[in-house]
């Protein structure tokens, strides 16, 4: 699959080609959003995403040393020095399309006088994998979802929510809905941060019908094994699967065990929703055309869970695992079964409800996470928590557009950076690297 002749043929290596004409534009800033478009062969939307995306790529510069650090907890040169090593050699071997157009972000953000090197952003591309590799397979809690279909929802349509748990320095970062329109495949939009080629929030819908999206599975007991980066195998499910099936054969091709987590994918053409939870040897496949799957950072699959994670969280209530998937379960199968629709949807992706205290409570707990108000945990009042939400249905999906609020999905969280410093001085170190997050409202995202 990855070796295909005929897309090969279309790229140009010529590295001293210029661009006329940059290939891309912003659509709208709105409500925290940047919503923009980029088109062409591989090194034209690369260039185009380098060129309007120059001012974030220069913050990026910034953070990720930081975040490598703190979260990744290495030296920033041992860190590019890995992904060499690992991830490099399988980018150009494998994926000369998606390496080329790194190369076009290298040089369309140089052309803006911001220069950012070929390594660094294919260690960004990289960092789930490194993140995962660097702490033996295991990447922290991301993310809650859910995708619905048939007998479960009000009209018997597809309904997709997805929230994204992680740092509040990467907030920052992944604010941007970009729209892809490549020369060969499929146009595609995704939420993402400048300098991907891929989603890493993992929210993408493409122009046939197929919606997909993930939550990670934590605790893994494995140390991946490269094999093609998953960043690698879900842009090719973006760009080129035609199919559930082929969505399953791009994940498993050359799996590298990198980054485990509960892939969910719907097509509406068929009314068919699946889950794929993908771990390195293990895997379990999930298709329903009536009823719901969901994700909470642990795998549904009992086998999976026993052999290649170590959590003892999936039953316990006073742990975030335990916590929201007795919740999303109550609140999919009880509650809102029969009833799902975008505005239910929400409110299921905005729920603060503890089992353990009984009533609802913002914390690092619940579907909408919030950690940096939760003096539980490993890490108290960690700055991390859930910075998004998004929520689609059929009808949107085919049209290439999605619901999504920017800064929780709950739209209760002001964050305030010099609040948050004042009350907690040992965070002091994160001052230049975090900015205040505001309320905004749920915004229709759209290529206008």
């Amino acid at each position: 699959m990855y070796n295909n002749t005929a897309r090969k043929n279309k790229i140009n290596n010529n590295k001293t080609r210029k661009i006329k004409a940059i290939s891309g534009k912003i659509i709208s800033k709105k409500d925290g959003w940047i919503n923009a478009e980029i088109r062409g062969s591989p090194f034209e939307r690369g260039y185009a995403h380098g060129s309007l995306f120059y001012k974030e790529l220069k913050l990026l510069k910034k953070l990720l040393p930081f975040i490598v650090k703190t979260e990744i907890e290495r030296n920033f040169n041992e860190y590019i020095t890995k992904s060499n090593q690992l991830i490099k050699p399988q980018l150009i071997k494998k994926f000369p399309e998606f390496y080329d157009e790194m190369r076009g972000i290298v040089s369309g953000s140089k052309s803006k006088g911001v220069n950012v090197s070929l390594d660094f952003i294919i260690a960004w591309n990289a960092y789930v994998s490194l993140d995962s590799y660097f702490n033996d397979g295991n990447c922290s809690e991301k993310c809650s979802a859910f995708i619905a279909t048939g007998s479960a929802t009000e009209k018997g349509d597809i309904i997709v929510t997805h929230n994204t748990h992680f740092d509040l320095m990467s907030a920052r970062l992944f604010n941007i809905n970009l729209y892809v329109i490549p020369d060969t495949g499929h146009t595609f939009v995704m939420q993402t941060a400048p300098g991907l080629i891929y989603s890493a929030t993992d929210w993408f819908i493409s122009d046939n019908g197929i919606v997909g999206m993930e939550t990670t599975i934590s605790k893994i007991n494995y140390k991946p094994q490269f094999g093609a980066p998953i960043f690698c195998r879900i842009r090719q499910v973006m760009q080129y699967a035609n199919s559930l099936d082929e969505c399953v054969n791009s994940l498993l091709e050359d799996n590298a065990g990198d980054y485990a987590s509960g892939w969910m994918f719907g097509d509406t053409r068929t009314g068919e929703i699946m889950l794929i939870e993908l771990g390195l040897k293990k895997y379990d496949i999930q298709r329903t055309k009536n009823g719901v799957f969901f994700g909470i950072n642990s795998p549904m699959n009992k086998e999976l869970r026993e052999s290649e994670t170590d959590s003892k969280d999936f039953y316990d209530i006073t742990t975030p695992i335990g916590n929201r998937r007795k919740r999303i379960n109550f609140l999919l199968h009880k509650k809102y079964y029969g009833k799902i629709n975008i505005s239910n949807a929400k409110k299921i992706l905005s729920d603060h409800y503890d089992y353990n205290l009984g009533y609802e409570k913002m914390s690092r707990k619940c579907i909408c996470k919030h950690s940096e108000i939760d003096p539980t945990g490993d890490v108290p009042f960690k700055l991390s928590g859930a910075y998004d939400g998004k929520v689609v249905n059929s009808s949107m999906i085919d049209s290439l557009s999605f619901l999504a609020r920017y800064g929780s999905s709950c739209g209760k969280r002001n964050f305030s950076k010099e609040k948050y410093l004042r009350e907690h001085p040992e965070k002091e170190k994160y001052r230049e690297f975090i900015e205040d997050l505001p309320v905004y409202p749920w915004s229709f995202i759209k290529n206008e």
